[in-house]
């Protein structure tokens, strides 16, 4: 809450109307692409411009976390302890990043269990 998010135009309109209580910052490269409730980027740097904020949520998809990875010391990560179908896989982190902490949630009802996991860049 409160932290600026930026995403890619699928997955802000994935959502039914904007997520309370933050700012929607769309990543996409069609010049012409605008929303309610959405502000617009055309480059990871106007994204990170937009923002200024010292921590930003990274939400997605897959293309805009390969982008902002490289600027990223910090990850947040839900892991799910299931197998839904689907055509977007997180891959596995390289070992320049260290799990510093790890909250494990069982399974409710439909509900699958999952993790909560922050990972932090190495330093040298």
């Amino acid at each position: 809450m409160g932290k600026p998010m930026i995403m890619g135009r699928k997955t802000f309109e994935s959502f039914p109307s904007p997520l309370p209580g933050r700012r929607h910052i769309v990543l996409t490269r069609d010049p012409h692409w605008q929303a309610d409730g959405a502000e617009v980027a055309h480059s990871v740097d106007q994204a990170l411009k937009l923002a200024a904020a010292e921590h930003v949520a990274v939400i997605g998809g897959a293309e805009i976390f390969a982008l902002m990875l490289p600027k990223a010391d910090r990850i947040e990560l839900t892991e799910v302890h299931a197998a839904p179908d689907g055509d977007a896989i997180v891959p596995p982190f390289e070992d320049e990043w260290v799990e510093t902490a790890r909250e494990e949630y069982s399974a409710d009802g439909e509900r699958p269990a999952y993790s909560f996991v922050t990972l932090e860049r190495r330093t040298a």
